[in-house]
């Protein structure tokens, strides 16, 4: 149970600002989403939003887990001293993370340029083809903050992984001003361009942090590789879940109609949000904890970290609940309350993940990632199942209920599994 002794430390938390810069983050990624949609409609949303699901769901494959496995191991490591460990686990997954984000970036812009598979899912050719700059910088961001994490920057990770959306809306916001017209193309290019500056900082700090450290010890790649494959898994049919969505929505109605899904799904990544803040903030002390065997330790952190997702996120739920509709006007324009049903209905799924708090964290560094890769892939088939029977029926509706169920599935089962899987006493 929560007590007061756990509000306490969650104020003196520096978890508070990590809290403060994802908020401002979430809301500014909202904000750039909100006045490209008023710049371009649903359309250009639309397309702009598969071409960037598409990138992402690449750049997961590329990193195919060693990001999760990076931070796990070199917080462990470092909660050793034992920092040469940590320097050859990091040397390790820079090098075979760059090695395949090429491979794939290749084979991406074979297939983009080709253009009958712009054509079979019926989304804009060129903003597919600018998405392929985005399979590198993606992962690289991703690995690099998993780095600033692991080496107990957490707060410094939560302020750069949000920095490129703070670019991002500032430009996005000139071009309004300016009356510019924008392309889904140019939304792709701006939104990985800058990305990609926010990439070169983070690798700069890391690189700084590094120089501290021993020299790097040989890294066992086929154990990282293999503990990394179940969580790319994870991560990947997350992602491609969202994609297939897109993708079903679009042959179905439109792209418009994806655009409209795509704001509702916007709003509610602000819940997100909250969840995998107070996943990737616990991360390295939890991997910590459990190399020196407290779980009690990591239930404490879970119960802290549950309880400020509950008080960042519940008025926002309740908001996209009972006023959907007003919500998407205010925000993003008449052409967008569609979506308020499906807004309504997603925020319900969400709502799910923040009651179980982090726990996918907690499997995680625990080392029983295998049970998140089979919850997944039952939430991936329970919503693809969902969605191809609701779909045609409902349209954007029943793609939210599909993306709900799967969500409200994934949460529940995990926090049972962890409940199960992970002590609540210290080691003796």
């Amino acid at each position: 149970m929560t007590s007061l002794n756990d509000f306490k430390k969650l104020a003196a938390s520096p978890a508070l600002a990590a809290y403060g810069f994802k908020a401002a983050n979430a809301l500014t990624a909202f904000a750039a989403t909100a006045l490209l949609a008023r710049m371009a409609g649903p359309t250009v949303v639309g397309n702009y939003s598969f071409a960037v699901v598409s990138a992402t769901l690449l750049a997961v494959i590329a990193l195919h887990g060693l990001d999760q496995v990076m931070l796990r191991e070199v917080a462990g490591n470092l909660r050793q001293s034992n920092s040469g460990a940590a320097h050859g686990v990091m040397h390790f997954a820079v090098k075979s993370v760059a090695l395949a984000a090429l491979v794939i970036t290749v084979l991406f812009l074979s297939v983009a340029l080709e253009g009958h598979f712009s054509r079979w899912v019926a989304f804009n050719q060129a903003a597919m083809i600018g998405a392929a700059i985005g399979i590198g910088s993606a992962a690289f961001s991703r690995l690099g903050l998993a780095g600033l994490r692991a080496a107990g920057r957490p707060v410094a990770a939560q302020f750069w992984e949000g920095a490129n959306s703070f670019l991002f809306a500032a430009i996005i916001s000139g071009l309004w001003l300016a009356a510019w017209p924008m392309t889904a193309m140019y939304a792709v290019l701006l939104f990985f361009g800058c990305q990609l500056i926010s990439v070169a900082v983070v690798w700069l700090i890391v690189s700084k942090e590094m120089r501290g450290w021993n020299a790097a010890s040989p890294a066992d790649g086929r154990r990282l590789r293999a503990s990394g494959f179940p969580i790319m898994s994870i991560q990947g049919l997350q992602g491609l879940q969202d994609w297939v969505m897109f993708a079903l929505v679009a042959g179905i109605t439109s792209a418009a109609a994806v655009g409209a899904l795509r704001v509702a799904m916007q709003v509610v990544m602000v819940i997100t949000l909250v969840v995998s803040t107070g996943e990737t903030f616990i991360a390295a002390r939890v991997a910590g904890d459990f190399r020196a065997g407290r779980p009690d330790l990591v239930w404490r952190r879970h119960r802290r970290a549950r309880l400020a997702m509950l008080l960042a996120s519940a008025p926002l739920v309740l908001v996209c609940i009972i006023w959907p509709g007003v919500l998407l006007e205010l925000a993003f324009g008449q052409g967008f309350i569609i979506a308020a049903p499906a807004l309504a209905v997603l925020a319900a799924g969400q709502a799910t993940k923040v009651v179980a708090g982090p726990i996918g964290g907690l499997l995680f560094m625990s080392g029983h990632e295998r049970w998140l890769l089979r919850f997944t892939i039952v939430g991936l088939a329970l919503a693809v199942g969902t969605a191809l029977w609701l779909v045609p029926v409902y349209g954007i509706i029943g793609a939210a209920i599909a993306q709900a169920a799967s969500t409200a599935f994934r949460s529940i089962a995990s926090y049972a599994a962890a409940w199960i899987l992970i002590p609540k006493t210290a080691s003796s």
